[in-house]
């Protein structure tokens, strides 16, 4: 008969934990970024999520003032920082060259608590590519990090790191043939 009793209760502890699991998963880790890479046959396209406090510090590692809360207000203002930012979030060798970003958007999560990055590169060659999050080395020493995956454009996974951080700095792949641009020695 105390089973019973104590039923209600456990209910209750598991709604509670459900909820609180729920929140959790809405709220963006402000020590975690989350990036896609996707190589498509014209392009390399990055898509980078940081919290809003994260995007914040690439800009001021060492505030001495707090810094203002992002919302859709003043986004715009941080926009043009951002962008700059963003060119420099990653550096991507590919076929022995450092590439560079040709665009870079940037826009305030659909919830509100991130920004979301969108850096285009042309697409690398064949062969050995090296990404690494360079942003992490341009904030403070906290455990800032990103879990990064490769996708070719049909989604298919070519890599992936759950934790790119100051202690593991590189992601390392192969681009397939069939994506990159063939070297210029090729027939």
């Amino acid at each position: 008969m105390k089973f019973i009793t104590f039923k209600p209760a456990w209910r209750w502890l598991a709604i509670f934990w459900l909820f609180g699991a729920a929140a959790a998963a809405q709220a963006h880790d402000p020590y975690l970024s989350y990036t896609d890479v996707w190589l498509h046959p014209d392009r390399m396209e990055v898509k980078c999520s940081l919290a809003n406090f994260t995007a914040l510090l690439l800009d001021h590692p060492n505030p001495t003032n707090p810094l203002p809360v992002l919302d859709e207000d003043n986004f715009i203002q941080f926009i043009p920082a951002l962008k700059r930012d963003g060119e420099k979030l990653f550096e991507i060798t590919a076929g022995g060259t450092n590439l560079v970003a040709h665009a870079v958007d940037v826009r305030l999560s659909s919830e509100g608590d991130a920004v979301d990055f969108t850096i285009i590169y042309a697409c690398p060659p064949a062969g050995p590519m090296r990404i690494v999050p360079a942003y992490v080395k341009r904030l403070p020493d906290e455990g800032y990090g990103t879990a990064l995956a490769v996708f070719d454009e049909a989604g298919h996974q070519l890599a992936f790191d759950a934790n790119l951080s100051m202690e593991n700095m590189t992601l390392d792949l192969k681009v397939p043939p069939q994506i990159g641009v063939p070297p210029t020695n090729a027939r």
